[in-house]
């Protein structure tokens, strides 16, 4: 009897390889699955790598150029691409990325009225610039307002400083090429002044 059961008893060595072979297998069966992500995953980051790398790139722009309506188109496109990254980072379930990125984004927002506060510009006989910021924030509120939706009800309060920032220099900008009354808020600027924010209309803006 016992002779008989250790003829018929698989040995160790034959279990052994057999589930190497299901390893295998099983492995195998799931490279297709893996391939599949990885192929996902890499366009992902190779474009959210391409955009930092454009965003560096115009900030070596900005650190070279010297004048000032050229200054501030450097600095919409830089907030351009940092919408985009938001963008990219709030669809992927990425908040605190996205987070970040929008502190950024205020912080630019911020700087491009500054440079032309620091200008000292007449922005009624040179409205360049001016324009060109109000213009570009006016999409880019748009594309805030889209990117809020997204976000669930506790975590907006970084989302909503930036359109908070964006909203006030929009209507500073009016303000400075049109006058006060074109602002829609009684607070809105002085005409001519362009300026970023005063200690009775501070700028939620963060510059760095």
């Amino acid at each position: 009897m016992a002779t008989f059961e250790a003829a018929t008893r698989p040995s160790s060595r034959s279990h052994l390889v057999s589930e190497r072979s299901l390893g295998r297998r099983d492995w195998l069966r799931s490279l297709p699955v893996c391939l599949a992500i990885l192929s996902l995953a890499v366009p992902v980051l190779a474009q959210d790598t391409k955009l930092e790398r454009k965003y560096q790139g115009q900030q070596a722009k900005l650190r070279r150029q010297g004048n000032t309506v050229k200054k501030v188109k450097i600095l919409i496109r830089m907030s351009a691409i940092d919408l985009e990254m938001v963008s990219r980072r709030v669809r992927r379930g990425l908040l605190s990325e996205a987070d970040r990125i929008l502190v950024r984004y205020s912080a630019t927002v911020g700087r491009a009225e500054q440079v032309l506060k620091d200008s000292k510009r007449d922005p009624q006989r040179k409205p360049a610039g001016f324009k060109h910021l109000e213009i570009s924030l006016r999409k880019q509120l748009r594309q805030l307002d889209d990117l809020r939706a997204l976000y669930p009800f506790d975590r907006q309060q970084v989302i909503d400083g930036a359109i908070a920032c964006a909203e006030a220099v929009k209507q500073r900008m009016i303000g400075a090429l049109f006058g006060p009354d074109n602002t829609g808020r009684s607070n809105g600027g002085s005409a001519g002044s362009g300026q970023a924010g005063t200690a009775e209309d501070p700028s939620p803006c963060r510059i760095e």
